[in-house]
């Protein structure tokens, strides 16, 4: 029942005609009023939690830290969000590998070196010193992930399929150690790493991956 009716309702017999011209835009306005107090508290009942967040969502990427960009997928925002809270902490590769994995992700990391005399032979590549603060992350499967319109999980006027930008990015970028750089390498770059696993660079890509 609209709470019109309800204020009609309570209205004393006879005293008041409700369907007086005045008095029903009177009711009518404060109905609408406490409609719309009504659904914006169940709405905050379900931004409790983010899977229910809807239009609240934005507070919970605000809280935190997320920026997700203008062509986001509702599903992508709302992964983005329980990755950020299922976030336990940690700096070593077993923990960035877990992080991945939760996200639906199966990686290896490895962290190239300099070239050390006494380790290394003749032949193999020299490294710049600071090569020390890179790590990469070799991601396997696809590249970017498929968001697939759902009911209860899109919003109104998005794609009945979307490709996203990869959430891993900006989940380990924004977890990393700020004094290192992490590069991501994807299903059809995998394929050109040698066996010592250096990337064979091409054209297409030099700029992308000169500083590995």
């Amino acid at each position: 029942m609209r709470h019109r009716d309800l204020l009609t309702l309570l209205m004393p017999p006879g005293s008041y005609a409700p369907g007086a011209p005045r008095l029903a835009a009177e009711l009518g306005a404060d109905g609408n009023a406490l409609d719309t107090s009504a659904a914006n508290l169940a709405r905050a009942k379900g931004a409790l939690t983010p899977f229910f967040a809807e239009q609240l969502l934005p507070e919970w990427e605000r809280v935190c830290g997320l920026s997700p960009t203008a062509d986001a997928t509702y599903q992508a925002r709302q992964q983005g969000v329980l990755a950020k809270l299922a976030e336990t902490g940690g700096l070593s590769i077993p923990y960035f590998i877990r992080l991945a994995a939760g996200l639906g992700y199966t990686i290896s990391i490895d962290e190239p070196q300099p070239y050390r005399a006494g380790i290394n032979r003749a032949g193999e590549r020299l490294q710049v010193a600071e090569i020390l603060w890179v790590w990469r992350v070799v991601v396997r499967g696809r590249a970017v992930r498929a968001y697939r319109f759902r009911a209860g999980q899109s919003a109104a006027g998005e794609r009945l399929t979307q490709f996203g930008d990869p959430v891993i990015e900006n989940i380990f970028n924004a977890l990393k150690p700020a004094h290192t750089w992490c590069s991501f390498i994807y299903p059809e770059d995998a394929e050109r790493l040698t066996e010592t696993g250096e990337l064979r660079l091409t054209e297409s890509n030099e700029t992308r991956y000169t500083d590995l």
